[in-house]
């Protein structure tokens, strides 16, 4: 209807515009009214495209390392982020549906394909909102269990620049709908997470740095029944990567985790998580397209029994 009424008025214009070259009693005031009307619908039809346009914003300049590229999503104004983990068997045994879990942690500890799926809405070059949830799928290559759609969120992320080292930070409130979780009394986290580069030079060389904290809250105090549950979590993740090229690279990392059980008293008290490393590679196949697979151990335990292969990738469209 609007292409029609607009393609009316420029018709009804080009009339005019024909009427006034042929005749010549038309007043000034009318020879002026014309080339007017003629700007406004042209100020019409142009303000219509900037709407129904998705605009794309420059590049952050500020981020060099493909990873982060990724992970800060499309450069349209509106996108669909995907991020997708698989949580394999280990090595020694890739019939078993279980994946390790020395410190008894609360959830499931089956193998798992999961990640999740956001829209997200870019403010700037360097900043974004997100609205998503949670996939995962249980035992998906041992005939999946169940596949859930979970844990909703908001997030607000942002890339900067400190010298040379590149940042990403991430701020983050989800809603807690997993029933392991739920049965303890948690029905929502708060979360920040950080991620740090720096290039050593023109070596290929670079080292990071990630973290994460991760507060949760619950309905109703502790019960003996909750076990393990924290209050809170603290995590860093060290790496050493070589850049074979722009787009491919190896890389190690260690895992250090630190909880506040809920049940003692002290909300400083921390546990520490058993020590875990990978070893991995990493391909950029475009901007928005980053896949990695890696081998997941425990230092203290370098077994094939307890050592898994995994991969995650993280894309975008639009």
């Amino acid at each position: 209807m609007l292409k029609g009424l607009l393609a009316a008025a420029t018709a009804s214009l080009a009339l005019a515009a024909n009427a006034q070259t042929s005749s010549t009693s038309i007043s000034a005031a009318t020879t002026t009214q014309a080339p007017s009307s003629e700007v406004v619908v042209q100020e019409t039809s142009s303000s219509v495209g900037s709407i129904l346009k998705n605009k794309k914003f420059e590049d952050d300049k500020d981020i060099t390392d493909a990873k982060l590229k990724a992970d800060s999503g499309s450069r349209s104004r509106y996108s669909l982020k995907f991020s997708l983990s698989y949580y394999g068997p280990p090595i020694g045994d890739i019939t078993n549906e279980k994946q390790p879990n020395p410190d008894g942690s609360i959830g499931n500890n089956d193998t798992a394909l999961g990640g999740s799926i956001s829209a997200r809405y870019r403010i700037d070059p360097k900043s974004a909102i997100s609205l998503g949830t949670g996939i995962n799928s249980l035992t998906p290559f041992h005939g999946s269990k169940r596949t859930d759609v979970k844990t909703p969120f908001v997030s607000y992320d942002r890339n900067a620049r400190l010298g040379e080292v590149q940042l990403r930070n991430s701020y983050g409130v989800s809603v807690t709908t997993v029933k392991e979780y739920l049965d303890v009394g948690q029905y929502g986290t708060l979360s920040y997470d950080n991620s740090l580069v720096y290039n050593i030079g023109a070596s290929g060389f670079a080292v990071g740095l990630d973290s994460s904290l991760s507060y949760f809250l619950y309905n109703r105090g502790y019960e003996n029944k909750d076990r393990t549950a924290g209050r809170y979590y603290v995590g860093f993740y060290p790496q050493v990567k070589y850049n074979f090229t722009d787009k491919f690279n190896m890389y190690t990392s260690l895992a250090m985790g630190f909880t506040n059980p809920r049940a003692r008293d002290d909300e400083w008290a921390m546990l520490n998580r058993t020590l875990s490393g990978r070893l991995g590679a990493g391909m950029a196949f475009t901007r928005d397209i980053y896949f990695s697979t890696y081998l997941n151990y425990y230092p203290k335990e370098l077994r094939t029994e307890s050592t898994t292969i995994s991969f995650s990738t993280v894309f975008s469209i639009l």
